[in-house]
């Protein structure tokens, strides 16, 4: 237990850091919507039930247009849209005033009907240091959230995987569209952090044999992130439900009656279905799915067209998935985006490819969930909203699809040297494109990003504006964070399962494998100290696992 608390740490320390250098990075609303958050979050600080519980309210958004929303009573200074560079690539941050406070007064926003429980705890700081300062702080206990939640998710894969490609295809979706919400005041961040921990729970949980003992810490897990899931944006009820029957679907029932012999199980029941019943209240209470019409003639889309563009847009969902910060107006070059989806998008198809009937099934609800779902929607809306859908709203669910592949591919394609060489190839070809979004990010917040910008135009140290915490402090927080990564993926465990395991009386401590990470690994029981593939055992009819085999 001890090590791997370790392990949890340490994994925490990497995606901490990798998340943690956005938010020095970043001007005052320089991620997407910040603004509206900090309004939304300073409000509900304030612990007023008459802030918390907003009245709806047709507002204007930072382009004048008309929607639903609130208003917030707190500084001031806080309504401080980045107009003057956001929606202008070519211009610098310098021109912005940042985030200062000034007297109590109505202000408006259109985050003001979300659910209050991410407020909650970033919004102390930004209500009484309406400041730089409080800012970087605010960001920084959101980054902390999602690193808890993606180092929880770590440690879950690391002990339950075979040869350890589970942990790893964490990389593949613990993107950089993640790290640059995460260093920002944005929900969305911690809702696909939650996604990526509810799967990294639920597959090894829901997926093989019961352990009453062993997998108590997963019933956790998979707790928290529901209930995050579920309370944290108005679309998370809807990702949960497809994340739960993906993985829930089909099931044993004997299994079920054996998990239910838990308290835990009891208890996290419960508390899953109030925040249900809580979630549900809040949305129709707060109007959360109202739309306001749009101004006459601004969008004439026919059914098919809409359809059109939406097929059409996908490669512009996968790039938002990826990572495009700013305004989505920080675009990295083609070729960045192209390797990141063929490596994760190959790791898909072969899972799928590999997998069985069920696997594919699997495959197909969340993809349901997570391509069709926000098509209606969107579709269905278009004459309303325009085509507001991004990569990044899909990510919570689209998570686990990489990370079922792994799952599969490590039990039924792949030896021990292929997953270690699939898992490296990961680590040297996925993390540094972290630092390039960064880079770009600094560059166009600092000097602006002209289309014709050649190769000596992304210097970061460079321009016109520059975070009050310098610029060299994230991009020496990134790669510090970029390092300690590299070095906990790599070193995951990749040997081959053992034989079966001598009788308890009999075991003796075993050596770690040459190269192995003591300090990161050890003690940590996993698929790895089982001599038999229970995964493809749960698939033979009348097979049935004892409780506490493991």
């Amino acid at each position: 237990m001890r090590n791997g608390r370790r392990a949890w740490l340490v994994a925490f320390t990497a995606f901490f850091l990798v998340f943690g250098a956005w938010c020095f990075a970043a001007p005052f609303d320089g991620p997407a919507d910040e603004v509206q958050h900090t309004i939304r979050a300073a409000g509900v600080a304030s612990l007023d039930p008459g802030q918390i519980f907003a009245r709806p309210a047709v507002v204007p958004d930072a382009f004048g247009r008309p929607g639903m929303g609130a208003y917030q009573r707190v500084p001031v200074g806080m309504d401080a849209h980045a107009m003057c560079f956001g929606p202008k690539p070519k211009v610098s941050a310098a021109c912005a005033a940042g985030l200062k406070g000034g007297p109590i007064g109505e202000v408006s926003t259109s985050a003001g009907r979300y659910n209050p429980l991410y407020y909650l705890v970033v919004g102390p700081v930004l209500r009484w240091w309406p400041n730089w300062g409080g800012l970087v702080t605010a960001r920084l206990i959101s980054a902390a959230l999602c690193a808890a939640l993606l180092a929880s998710a770590f440690v879950s894969l690391l002990r339950w995987s075979r040869f350890g490609l589970g942990a790893v295809a964490l990389l593949a979706v613990a993107t950089p569209m993640l790290a640059h919400l995460a260093g920002g005041v944005n929900p969305n961040s911690v809702e696909i952090a939650a996604g990526i921990a509810f799967f990294a729970a639920g597959i090894p949980l829901l997926l093989e044999p019961p352990d009453l003992v062993a997998k108590k810490p997963l019933v956790t897990l998979l707790g928290i992130s529901a209930v995050l899931l579920l309370t944290l944006r108005s679309a998370g009820p809807a990702w949960c439900a497809f994340a739960f029957f993906a993985l829930a679907i089909p099931v044993r029932r004997k299994w079920l009656r054996e998990y239910w012999k838990l308290p835990r199980v009891k208890l996290w029941t419960g508390g899953v279905t109030l925040a249900v019943v809580l979630s549900a209240a809040w949305i129709v209470g707060m109007k959360t799915g109202e739309l306001v019409p749009p101004p006459p003639g601004l969008w004439h889309y026919r059914f098919g067209q809409a359809v059109a563009v939406y097929v059409d847009s996908w490669w512009i969902y996968i790039e938002g998935m990826i990572g495009v910060a700013g305004w989505f107006d920080v675009v990295m070059w083609q070729p960045v985006y192209a390797v990141w989806a063929m490596l994760v998008g190959g790791l898909v198809f072969f899972g799928g490819i590999a997998g069985d009937w069920t696997v594919r099934w699997r495959y197909l609800v969340i993809l349901l969930g997570g391509v069709a779902l926000p098509g209606v929607l969107q579709v269905s809306q278009a004459n309303q909203t325009g085509f507001i859908t991004a990569g990044r709203y899909m990510l919570p669910l689209l998570a686990g699809l990489p990370l079922l592949a792994a799952w599969t591919l490590e039990r039924r394609l792949l030896d021990a040297a292929g997953a270690r060489s699939l898992a490296r190839t990961f680590v040297v070809f996925l993390l540094p494109v972290h630092l390039v979004l960064l880079v770009w990010a600094m560059v166009r917040w600092q000097r602006g990003m002209p289309r014709t910008a050649g190769l000596g135009w992304f210097d970061p140290l460079a321009g016109s504006w520059h975070p009050p915490t310098g610029s060299v402090t994230p991009l020496v927080i990134m790669v510090a964070g970029l390092a300690c990564t590299a070095v906990v993926f790599w070193r995951v465990p990749h040997e081959e399962a053992p034989a079966a395991p001598a009788p308890a009386a009999q075991q003796v401590p075993e050596r770690a494998p040459t190269g192995q990470s003591a300090d990161v690994t050890s003690e940590l029981p996993s698929q790895r100290e089982i001599g038999s593939d229970t995964w493809r055992e749960s698939r033979v009819p009348g097979a049935e696992a004892t409780p506490g085999s493991r």
